[in-house]
C-alpha cells in the first residue's frame, strides 16, 4: 500500500528538482541572453551621481521594482503564463509599449529573442519570440514550472543583474552589493505575491527620472552598458 505513495512522492521531488534547475538556468547571468550588457539606465544614474553608494543603489532598485520594471514585468510574466499562444502577440505589444525609451525597448526585446531561441533548443519546445517577461512566462507554462516558484526569483534576478552592473561601475565592493541584494529579498517576495493574479489593467510606471535617464544614456559619449 505504501509503494505507490512513495513512488508518487519521489516523482514529485524529481519534477520539482528539474523545475528548480530550469529556473536557476534561465535566470543565471550565464544564460546566453546578454543580460550582463544592459544596465536599465543605471549607468546614467551613476554618472550623474544619483546613485553613488549602497544606500542610493538600494533606493534606486527598490523604486525600479516597486514602481517600474519589476512590477510591470511581474504582471506581464504572470499574464503570459496564463495566456493562450494566440494571445502572446498582443501581450508582446503591450510589453513593448511600456518600454520608456529606444534602448529600454531593445533591452527587453533582444533579451527575449535570445531567450526564446536558446530555450526552444534546450527544451525541445517552440517558445515564441517576444519581450523577455512574455517569453519566460510562456516557457514556464510549457515546462510546467509553477508561477509561485518562478516569479519571486525572476524579480531577484532583475535586482542581482543590476547590482552586478553597479559593482562594476561604482566603488562598491561585492560584499556591499550582496548587502543590497539581501535587503531586497522581502520586497521581491512581497511584490511577487501582490502581482501574481493581476491583469494588464494594473500596469503602470512612475519611474520618470529613470525613463529620462535612459533617454540621455543613448547619447552619452562614453559608456559601458547598452541601456
Amino acid at each position: 500500500m505504501g509503494g505507490p505513495t512513495v513512488s508518487g512522492e519521489l516523482i514529485a521531488m524529481i519534477t520539482n528538482c528539474h523545475q528548480d534547475h530550469k529556473i536557476m538556468a534561465w535566470l543565471s547571468p550565464a544564460y546566453p541572453i546578454g543580460s550582463y550588457s544592459f544596465s536599465h539606465g543605471l549607468e546614467e544614474a551613476i554618472t550623474r551621481k544619483i546613485v553613488n553608494d549602497k544606500e542610493t543603489l538600494h533606493d534606486w532598485l527598490f523604486q525600479i521594482l516597486r514602481l517600474g520594471l519589476g512590477r510591470n514585468d511581474a504582471i506581464l510574466l504572470s499574464n503570459a503564463f496564463r495566456a493562450n499562444r494566440e494571445n502572446l502577440l498582443e501581450l508582446g505589444w503591450v510589453a513593448e509599449a511600456f518600454a520608456g525609451s529606444k534602448e529600454r525597448h531593445e533591452e527587453s526585446l533582444q533579451q527575449g529573442l535570445a531567450f526564446s531561441k536558446v530555450t526552444s533548443f534546450l527544451c525541445r519546445s517552440e517558445i515564441p519570440q517576444a519581450p523577455l517577461p512574455i517569453a519566460i512566462g510562456y516557457a514556464a507554462k510549457i515546462e510546467n514550472i509553477g508561477l509561485e516558484r518562478l516569479l519571486p526569483l525572476y524579480l531577484h534576478s532583475i535586482s542581482a543583474n543590476l547590482i552586478s552592473a553597479a559593482v562594476r561601475f561604482l566603488p562598491l565592493g561585492q560584499t556591499d552589493g550582496q548587502v543590497v541584494l539581501y535587503r531586497l529579498f522581502e520586497e521581491c517576495d512581497k511584490l511577487a505575491s501582490e502581482t501574481i493574479d493581476l491583469g494588464l489593467d494594473q500596469l503602470a510606471n512612475s519611474c520618470f527620472l529613470n525613463d529620462l535617464g535612459s533617454m540621455k544614456h543613448e547619447t552619452m559619449n562614453t559608456r559601458i552598458f547598452r541601456s
